[in-house]
């Protein structure tokens, strides 16, 4: 399927009119029922203004999904994918999109090819708009020109950015607003605004393009660690046998982590703990303190407090999120 989007909003009514999908339209929202022989689910859009929107996409493809898109517009685009996966290839190079983790797209006269597994729940969230809708916030020359540095770091890429357990939440809030009307535009546009400053938060906006204070071997040995707090999360090293494991002495390590991550060793520890848990409670389904223990947790109260915090609920509320989506999902559609 090819699409030519030469205005940020091209993308969801083309692909509607190509999938023949239906549309119930309410004020500035609009939600695409997928026909049966493209699979299941919908994509809801809100239109906020003109170069800015939100998509939210729910979908369970019936076969593999590949669009080839022609980007004939300026995009900047952040996303962050729920559940399923997502390969792209544009100029020469490939980004592949996993469960839990967000992107930053700015592309422009560009081609990208997109796949989407058949047979796998596909649930993401965009935020997409002309770097115009951006550069509006600047209040002079100076923050006009950061700004438009910071967006030129990201020009002609896919880049993932850090899950940070409040990108998270805002980004589940958003998902699972119940909100109507006039108040759920408010809400989301809201949202929308608080998920591009967290993303420039975790992305170091105003040190792009700057002095940075490490070195080449420094990120090497940051990178060695990250990689070590994923693999001993359970039984996590300490600051001290960590900077001994790479090398580095700790509050270089410390700083440094969250100067090339976006957020501290303790909240990548809790997140990959968080994230394992999920699979413990929906797919092994352990009870919470089965669970608690198993992503190292010696105090179920301690593992319902953390989850609370990334999630933004309680494990036992979650699930009742998840069994309820799966219900809609799966409810037939009036046609």
């Amino acid at each position: 399927m090819t699409l030519n989007v030469t205005k940020i909003h091209d993308l969801f009514d083309q692909f509607t009119r190509k999938i023949n999908g239906h549309i119930q339209q309410r004020d500035r929202e609009q939600h695409l029922t997928i026909p049966s022989h493209i699979g299941q689910g919908k994509i809801t859009r809100t239109h906020i203004r003109p170069g800015m929107e939100i998509m939210m996409t729910d979908i369970t493809f019936e076969n593999d999904m590949i669009l080839h898109i022609q980007e004939a517009c300026s995009l900047f685009e952040i996303s962050y994918c729920m559940s399923g996966e997502i390969y792209c290839e544009w100029s020469g190079k490939t980004s592949q999109t996993v469960t839990h983790t967000g992107n930053v797209l700015f592309l422009e006269d560009v081609k990208v090819y997109e796949e989407k597994k058949a047979g796998m729940r596909n649930q993401l969230l965009e935020v997409r708009f002309s770097p115009e809708q951006l550069l509006y916030y600047a209040e002079d020359v100076i923050e006009q020109r950061k700004m438009e540095t910071w967006l030129k770091h990201h020009h002609g890429n896919i880049d993932q950015y850090p899950n940070t357990p409040a990108i998270y939440k805002c980004v589940s809030e958003m998902l699972h607003c119940e909100h109507l009307g006039a108040m759920k535009r408010l809400y989301m546009e809201s949202k929308a605004l608080e998920l591009i400053a967290l993303f420039g938060e975790s992305d170091g906006y105003g040190s792009v393009g700057g002095n940075m204070s490490l070195h080449r071997s420094d990120i090497s040995k940051l990178q060695l660690a990250h990689e070590l707090v994923q693999k001993h999360y359970e039984q996590p090293y300490s600051i001290r046998e960590l900077s001994k494991q790479v090398g580095m002495n700790e509050f270089k390590l410390k700083k440094g982590f969250r100067e090339l991550f976006g957020m501290t060793i303790f909240e990548l520890v809790r997140q990959k703990r968080m994230e394992k848990a999920l699979w413990y409670l929906e797919v092994a389904n352990l009870n919470v303190g089965e669970t608690a223990v198993s992503v190292g947790y010696s105090n179920a109260s301690n593992f319902t407090e953390n989850f609370r915090k990334h999630y933004g609920c309680n494990p036992s509320d979650y699930l009742k999120r998840i069994r309820q989506s799966d219900i809609e999902q799966n409810r037939p559609h009036n046609r």
